[in-house]
């Protein structure tokens, strides 16, 4: 049961370390679910927000290339 618990820990400190580098390179923007990223996108007018993944999104809104 131990391991279990290491591995779901590690996956967790993952996770938050993700989190955290997105939240480094694209600020508040990665606070937003991919709905309100693609409401965001269309009021930029961003063609291809419908089938864009959250980090193209992302991208796409910050103005960086990827």
């Amino acid at each position: 049961m131990a391991n279990k618990k290491n591995s779901d820990n590690a996956r967790a400190q993952h996770g938050d370390r993700r989190l955290e580098e997105k939240r480094e390179k694209y600020g508040d923007l990665a606070n937003l679910s991919v709905g309100e990223l693609q409401q965001r996108a269309e009021e930029q007018g961003i063609e291809g927000r419908s089938s864009m993944r959250k980090e193209e999104l992302l991208d796409a809104l910050s103005g960086h290339s990827g």
